[in-house]
């Protein structure tokens, strides 16, 4: 996926004419419930926010996503696979949970350094899973 590809999809996330991140958007695109964004951002609290922009601390767990989206584009061919891999692709490194698991339990950190390490291993041009579809 190249940088103007996912500027594209970034813009996509994007409340419209605001620089915070769309919690209805990042639901659709990830074709899960609201109540499990919110409990990934706010485990304390069972009360959803009221707000189209969601609470900081909501703010927060979506660039916190999209940060590990950007770590791993260059994986990925488009959106549509990126967001597969996130949500299903078994990890073997972290017994085998998926990328959406380890986001879910806060393990951003880990995740970025496989995905940096990945990277440092296999220059985008080079990733060896990267499949045409």
């Amino acid at each position: 996926m190249t940088e103007a590809e996912f500027e594209i999809f970034m813009d996509s996330l994007r409340v419209p004419g605001s620089v915070h991140i769309s919690p209805k958007r990042v639901i659709a695109a990830l074709g899960i419930r609201a109540k499990d964004l919110n409990a990934i951002s706010n485990p304390q609290e069972r009360m959803a926010a009221k707000n189209q922009h969601g609470s900081a601390g909501l703010q927060i767990a979506l660039r916190n996503l999209v940060r590990i989206l950007s770590a791993a584009r260059g994986n990925h061919e488009n959106a549509e696979q990126m967001l597969y891999w996130f949500m299903n692709y078994p990890l073997a490194q972290f017994y085998y949970r998926t990328p959406f698991e380890m986001y879910a339990d806060a393990r951003i950190e880990e995740l970025l350094s496989l995905l940096s390490v990945s990277a440092q291993r296999h220059p985008v041009d080079e990733v060896p899973h990267r499949r045409n579809r």
